[in-house]
């Protein structure tokens, strides 16, 4: 497996990081090859344990000059995007300069990789994110395997952030013998991209680990946003429906756990509604402890939040959950498990106020959530799907060779 992500982290690297510590629990053959600060991410998240010693690090000498000459601007923001944390024109300047200096690392990491693949020879290689250009110039010289693409968004553009980041991944989809969409939207995407039907497969749903995300014995009147701070995730709109809900329920508290370009934006409405008090902005590593003790979870995406990582995460925990009626966030919120909304600060706090004056309600729709993640987003299951797509590109190498 190669995941590499030198921008940001994100579900999709949760994701794939737990997906590969999974697969080592099960003595699995499988090596993994990833970049440094993303490796360091997964640790600090839980995700991966501390002692974990990848095959591959890829290191970023590049990445870590940028860090210096840039600091924070370099670390979330990416070129299209809707906002960053340095106001006026020179810090969208150097958000985009920033992005496209620390994606250079891709281009030693080809060298790294190129050399591994020639040594290790593994019968098939599993790319995701920025994977996919790192090993698109092997597989035009022969030196890669058959490879699996994980597609995790319908919309490219947003998923690859950049103009000339598309046209790559385009070719590098073509070049794919298998390509995982995570959803339906996704594989008729990708067949609107030309790829062939017959090299396209849908997993069932997604994964999350029930055992380390999993309910508290007691619920707090926590109501949780958890994600990156950008436009898609409308973590703004959060923070005015929680405006609303504090007049209403003074007792509650509220997290936004995330970081990114819209973070100076989220802390000036908190101050503007003095929400300060009752109100915590920022990334915990840790969160399935605070998922734990949370009673609601609130999943305001623009496109769809299905099937969101964080979200998943949330039910496992038993939290309620209340989101944005878009896309397929049907096929994993309902009535049963919480309520969708119009993504209006009022809509939004109305659902969450109700859930707040009635605990037991609430608690009992997160014991639901928790059952739908167990049946229908196991991780074992998972690891199934991912196990035949694996051995069904080591056949198509066998049978070429």
């Amino acid at each position: 497996m190669l995941l590499l992500n030198n921008s940001s982290m994100g579900g999709a690297e949760r994701r794939f990081g737990q997906i590969y510590a999974a697969f080592r629990r099960r003595k699995y053959p499988i090596s993994l090859a990833i970049n440094e600060s993303l490796l360091a991410g997964l640790i600090r998240a839980g995700v991966l344990e501390p002692g974990e010693t990848p095959e591959l690090v890829l290191k970023e000498r590049i990445g870590r000059v940028v860090r210096r000459w840039f600091g924070c601007v370099s670390g979330e923001a990416r070129p299209g995007g809707s906002g960053n944390g340095q106001e006026g024109a020179w810090g969208r300047l150097a958000a985009v300069l920033a992005f496209g200096l620390r994606k250079l690392d891709y281009a030693v990491a080809c060298l790294s990789v190129g050399w591994w693949l020639r040594a290790r020879r593994p019968s098939a290689i599993h790319l995701v994110l920025g994977g996919a250009y790192v090993v698109l110039p092997l597989q035009m010289i022969g030196w890669a395997p058959p490879a699996v693409v994980s597609v995790v968004n319908p919309a490219l553009r947003r998923m690859v952030g950049t103009s000339l980041g598309l046209r790559l991944y385009r070719v590098a989809l073509r070049q794919a013998t298998r390509v995982d969409a995570l959803t339906e939207p996704i594989r008729e995407a990708l067949q609107r991209e030309g790829i062939p039907p017959e090299r396209i497969t849908v997993s069932s749903g997604s994964c999350v680990n029930c055992a380390r995300f999993r309910p508290a014995a007691q619920k707090r009147s926590w109501v949780v946003f958890a994600g990156r701070l950008i436009a898609e995730k409308n973590p703004c709109l959060f923070v005015e429906a929680c405006a609303l809900v504090h007049e209403r329920v003074p007792s509650a508290r509220f997290m936004v756990l995330g970081e990114g370009p819209l973070r100076s934006r989220v802390d000036a409405l908190v101050m503007q509604h003095a929400l300060d008090s009752c109100m915590e902005v920022g990334w915990r590593d840790q969160v399935e402890a605070i998922l734990a003790e949370a009673l609601i979870f609130v999943s305001l995406q623009q496109t769809d939040n299905y099937p969101s990582q964080a979200l998943l995460e949330a039910m496992a925990s038993g939290a309620a959950v209340v989101a944005t009626d878009v896309g397929l966030t049907w096929r994993l919120v309902d009535e049963t498990v919480g309520a969708r909304v119009e993504a209006k600060p009022d809509c939004v706090a109305g659902a969450i106020v109700r859930l707040l004056n009635d605990a037991g309600q609430a608690a009992a729709m997160g014991a639901r959530a928790r059952e739908r993640v167990e049946r229908h987003h196991s991780l074992d299951s998972y690891l199934d799907y991912l196990e035949a797509l694996y051995e069904s590109a080591g056949r198509l190498r066998e049978a070429q060779t």
